[in-house]
This record gives structure tokens, C-alpha cells and sequence, in this order.
């Protein structure tokens, strides 16, 4: 057992790691003081203002005289019009100055309520509404039919757990007194299951849910594959819906393989936890296929650097530092891959309470397939962070609100070339499952992300193009946004003209050279270049620019160029010129 202090504004926090050998219960540490949630970065998108109008006129126009409009959708009786954050000021105090306008408003964001309990140490739990837990308690907190089994050291039959832990067994002494010598069990099964909003310690995920007590690990932590098969069967027997594994070992397991299948066969869930040894070395049980495999992830979605890892065989992610009430009743930070796991169990046994009772298979796919995306592919790549609102609205199908989208960039009518950078912007009560990027009808990236951003490579010389956003949410409503583009990957023409010939010497005085340009798009701007560096520039098609050749050394060149309204650009001869 290794030791390690970290620091933060207060009192310093101690957090012990268990590394054994044998099996044993996987916990990352207590400590009495728990680590607050990080801000998330200001978010620098651009700004929707909502313009009501008091008759059906064109305010936009007017307005890219002053700002930069990236884009307006129009409503019933009003228009969006998007700006850069920082012209939002100058914005609506031009649009307000419009008669046809009546007001002018942020376009805001609904949510769903969440459930606030009063239990001493919720402030601490950060994992609660990172994770959505707070939405999912407005629609169930659980139900008393429900069992989960926390095959651990055993649990001690705290307050916050009262009237809720059933007869259990003890697989270590041979008797029927699974009583917790250790602690570890205890506090697994407070993160599934304490009291919430009873004024009492935390608030546990599932309030209603019963706790099934299985003691397989002794006092030190360790117990034989042998007892935790027997625990798993037994829990099984006993019509446990979930069973928690907080445990493992480095070796793979017949004798496990086989508990696991039983468990599943009668219907229920297994999940344990991906171990702490920050190695993508598998962990049994949680690597046999059957068992859903927890790994412990931070408050900014990383993975804590003592959580093993890998996309081939860790499932899903979960908060794996939670405040639980020890066998004394303090409240300490409980850390680990032992945590993170009755995390989920908790958010399971949230799924099994619906109406009609979902299958294992179901709830498991639920939890997986919406799962917040997170970064750094350690752990499945369909899968990511528990989304417990996110799980409940989908399995419960009560989700039949569509999801909304609109194009960031490019704008409406834009002249693009090349590969062209595409952001959008969705929103959903839920949440959004992914984003496709269509031209022509023809899907052409896809994004699962917020920000949601694509690549598109164009390939005509030039045409008219029809982009589409399709946004699904994880229900499967959808929104879509069409947004028109002119592709142009045809250089404009460009000439120097009356103008010093090249290799001319004893060049004095101000010489002037006359640049023009075309383009069946239009041109953006010339430019002259001195020695590759632009010293005038002009946006139109004809423009005579002046020399000043004292400026320069005895040798200058001299070039110009234009660029088109899509971005591509052409140079014309360059000249030398001598003094």
C-alpha cells in the first residue's frame, strides 16, 4: 500500500491505493475531503440573437454593413441571426435603432429540472451532475423491487442504508452474517444506494433500491476466485437484478467464466470494476466479455492515471472519486475503479426500475450506447462517460422531443474551394448521438463530438451545392439545416500591365504597375508585392499601384496577385527590376 498527498485550498488530502497481487477490492482511496468539479473553458462560439419584427422585412442586410453575420434562420414573426461573440453589443444596439424591429433577445437554453437533495455532503458529489444523475431522479429514484449485489468484504447496515439491506451471506466465515469488517463493501454499497434527500450523509443513486450483502473478500481485502463464484451464483439465486464486483485479479478464470454465464442466464447484470493498476492489462472478472467493465474517469472526463485502460475490453467510464459513509458513518472521499463501478450499478438499477422491466442486455446497451464521447481511447470507442439522464430518457422512450441544428460556418451563399471547414451547431433536451454532414444528398462526414466540426473536400472545378445537416438524438429524432454553397476551385486570371518591362536597370523614381483581374465569381482583392511582401491592395478587379523603388535594395521583384471571392489565387510574372 502506497501512500500519496496531493494538495488543494484547504486541508490536505490523503489518498491510499491498494496494489495486490491476490484478489482483492479495488479502491483508489478515502479521504474526508473531496475535490470540487472543474470549470468547464467560456465557450467563444458565436452568439444567436432572436429580432422579433413588427413586419416581414429584411433586418440582416443592413446589418452585415456593421457586424459579421454568420448566419440567420428565419422564425414566425422573428429571425436568428448569429454574430461573433464579441460584436453582440454593437448588434442589437444597431438592430434596435430599426423601426421594423420590437425586440431583440439572446436565444436562450431550456433544461429539464434536477433534483437537488439535502444530504450534508451532496455539494461533494460532482459525479451526480456530471453525469446526469440529478435529471434522472425527476424521472425515477429507483425501486424497492429492485436488488443489487455487492459481492465485496460485506456491508454494515448504516442509516443511510436502513430497511434496505437484505440477508445476505458470508462466503469467507461459512455463515449467514455478512457484517463488514473491512469498510470497502460498506461504502460500495453507499454510492449505489444511500438514502438521498434524507439530511443523512449522501445521497446514494438508487434512493429505493435494495442491497444485497455478499461477503467473499476477508478483513485485508483479498478473497479466493472460489468464494466470488460462489457469491456470484448465490447472488443470482437470490434474483439479484444487478451484481457489483469491485474486485479482480490479473488472472483470467474458467471457474469465473462460468459464475458470470450462470448470472446472465437467469437475467442478471454483472458489472465489475477495470482494476487500479493504470496498465491496459486486462482484470478479471471485469475483461470476460459477459461483465460490464467500469473504468474510472475525472471530473473534465480523463482517466484517472491509476485506472486501467483499453478500448478492446474496458466498457464504459464512471466517476471514480465519491464521498460514502465508512463503517463508523464518517463521510471520506472513496476513489478507485471500486467506486466508479457501483456508480454504475447505481445508474443500472435506475434503469431496471422503468415500467415495462427492461432485459440486462437492454440496460446495457442503453448505458453504453449513450455514453457521453470522451477522449483518449481507453475505452470502448461506441461507448464513454455514464450519461445516466441521457440512458433513462432513451430506454424509457419518453424522449420525443427533436433535436435541433443550424450551420455555424460556412454562410449561406458562401464561395468555397479546396477543403472546406464546416461547424455546426445541435442541441437537444437528451442529447445528441451524432451529427452527418451531407452534400448533394450524399452523407460526407460525421461528427459525435460538440464542437461539431467536418471536413469537406471539394473536388468540382465549380458548381452550386446543397449542404445538409442531419442531428440525431440518442431516441433517434432527428433535425436537419440546408444551407447553399458555390464551389469554386477555378483560379481567377491576373496581369501586370503599364509597367516597367522585366530586367530593367537603372530603375529610379516612383514606377507604377497596373494590375488586372477576373473571375466568373468575382474578385476578391488584388495585391502588390515587393520582394514577396504585400505593400497595397485593393478590393476590385482593376488597380494601378505605385513603386516607390528608393525603398528597396538594387534588386526588388515585383508581382502581383488576385484572389477570388471562393479564396483561390493567382500570381502573375514576377519582374526584376535593378537600380
Amino acid at each position: 500500500m502506497t501512500v500519496r498527498p496531493f494538495h488543494r485550498t484547504g486541508p490536505t488530502v490523503v489518498v491510499m491505493t491498494l496494489r495486490a497481487l491476490a484478489v482483492g477490492f479495488l479502491v483508489g482511496g478515502f479521504a474526508l475531503v473531496g475535490a470540487p468539479a472543474v470549470a468547464a473553458p467560456a465557450d467563444e462560439a458565436p452568439v444567436s440573437l432572436i429580432v422579433g419584427l413588427r413586419s416581414v422585412t429584411d433586418v440582416v442586410t443592413p446589418l452585415e454593413r456593421r457586424v459579421d453575420v454568420v448566419a440567420s434562420e428565419p422564425l414566425t414573426g422573428a429571425v436568428t441571426v448569429d454574430v461573433p461573440a464579441d460584436q453582440v453589443a454593437e448588434a442589437a444596439d444597431v438592430l434596435r435603432a430599426d423601426p421594423a424591429v420590437a425586440y431583440v433577445e439572446r436565444d436562450q437554453v431550456a433544461r429539464i429540472a434536477a433534483v437537488t437533495p439535502d444530504d450534508p455532503y451532496y455539494s461533494d458529489q460532482w459525479g451526480i451532475t456530471k453525469t446526469g444523475v440529478n435529471r434522472a431522479w425527476d424521472t425515477t429514484k429507483g425501486s424497492g423491487g429492485i436488488v443489487v449485489a455487492v459481492v465485496d468484504t460485506g456491508v454494515k447496515k448504516l442509516p443511510d442504508l436502513s430497511g434496505r439491506v437484505l440477508a445476505g451471506k458470508d462466503f469467507v466465515n461459512n455463515d449467514s452474517n455478512p457484517d463488514d469488517d473491512q469498510g470497502h463493501g460498506t461504502m460500495t454499497a453507499g454510492v449505489i444506494a444511500a438514502g438521498g434527500n434524507n439530511g443523512v450523509g449522501v445521497a446514494g443513486i438508487c434512493w429505493y433500491c435494495k442491497i444485497l450483502p455478499v461477503k467473499v473478500l476477508d478483513s485485508s481485502g483479498a478473497g479466493s476466485y472460489s468464494n466470488i463464484a460462489q457469491g456470484i451464483r448465490w447472488s443470482a439465486d437470490k434474483g439479484a437484478d444487478i451484481i457489483n464486483l469491485s474486485l479482480g485479479g490479473a488472472s483470467d478464470s474458467q471457474l469465473l467464466r462460468d459464475a458470470v454465464a450462470y448470472a446472465t442466464g437467469k437475467g442478471a447484470l454483472v458489472i465489475a470494476a477495470a482494476g487500479n493498476d493504470g496498465k491496459s492489462s486486462q482484470h478479471y472478472p471485469a475483461a470476460i466479455p459477459a461483465v460490464l467493465a467500469v473504468g474510472a474517469s475525472t471530473s473534465n472526463d480523463s482517466r484517472y492515471s491509476w485506472s486501467n485502460y483499453g478500448s478492446s475490453w474496458v466498457d464504459i467510464a464512471a466517476p471514480g472519486c465519491n464521498p460514502a459513509q465508512a463503517r463508523n458513518g464518517l463521510v471520506g472521499q472513496f476513489c478507485g475503479t471500486s467506486s466508479a463501478t457501483p456508480f454504475v450499478s447505481g445508474v443500472a438499477a435506475l434503469l431496471a426500475s422503468t415500467s415495462p422491466a427492461p432485459t440486462s442486455a437492454a440496460i446495457r446497451a442503453a448505458l453504453t450506447t449513450t455514453a457521453t464521447k470522451i477522449s483518449g481511447n481507453w475505452v470502448a470507442s461506441s461507448s464513454g462517460r455514464i450519461n445516466a439522464a441521457t440512458a433513462l430518457a432513451v430506454l424509457s422512450g419518453d424522449d420525443h422531443v427533436v433535436p435541433a441544428a443550424s450551420f455555424v460556418t460556412p454562410g449561406g451563399n458562401a464561395y468555397v474551394h479546396g477543403t472546406v471547414g464546416v461547424t455546426a451547431r445541435a442541441t437537444d433536451n437528451i442529447g445528441i448521438a451524432r451529427v452527418e454532414l451531407l452534400a448533394d444528398g450524399v452523407v460526407v462526414a460525421t461528427d459525435r463530438v460538440a464542437p461539431y466540426a467536418f471536413s469537406w473536400r471539394t473536388t468540382a472545378p465549380a458548381a452550386t451545392v446543397a449542404l445538409g445537416l442531419r442531428a440525431y438524438d440518442y431516441s433517434g429524432n432527428v433535425a436537419t439545416a440546408t444551407r447553399r454553397v458555390t464551389v469554386d476551385n477555378q483560379a481567377p486570371t491576373v496581369r501586370a500591365t503599364s509597367t516597367t518591362a522585366n530586367g530593367t536597370r537603372s530603375v529610379r523614381k516612383t514606377r507604377y504597375v497596373t494590375a488586372t483581374a477576373a473571375d466568373a465569381h468575382g474578385i476578391k482583392r488584388v495585391e502588390l508585392l515587393v520582394d514577396g511582401k504585400v505593400t497595397y491592395w485593393y478590393a476590385g478587379t482593376v488597380r494601378k499601384f505605385p513603386v516607390q523603388t528608393w525603398k528597396y535594395g538594387k534588386v526588388m521583384t515585383v508581382q502581383v496577385r488576385a484572389y477570388d471571392r471562393a479564396g483561390n489565387v493567382r500570381y502573375a510574372p514576377a519582374r526584376k527590376w535593378y537600380r
